[in-house]
């Protein structure tokens, strides 16, 4: 009879992995949405007469940047979390 080996066991993600994974799609999502917008905002406006009269709302100006900036932190976290649980796993077997 052939000699059975254990296959390794695949543990499910944390739930704080795919919390993060789920913010960071959404963050970097809506960052580029909201640019696009801004740019066709910006884009249609430019019939007008006027320069620069293009009155965008605060957060379409500032949530890109601090969206961007946000989902890279929570790669960044995904990144230590998940090195983490993997090593924790490798020294436990």
């Amino acid at each position: 009879m052939a000699k059975q080996t254990s296959a390794p066991k695949e543990s499910p993600a944390p739930r704080i992995e795919t919390i993060l994974a789920y913010m960071a799609a959404g963050l970097i999502g809506t960052s580029v949405l909201v640019m696009i917008i801004t740019l066709i905002m910006a884009a249609s406006s430019a019939a007008t007469p006027t320069v620069g009269a293009t009155n965008l709302l605060p957060l379409m100006v500032f949530y890109p940047q601090f969206g961007l900036a946000a989902g890279a932190l929570c790669i960044i976290l995904l990144l230590v979390f998940n090195i983490r649980r993997r090593s924790r796993e490798n020294r436990s077997n």
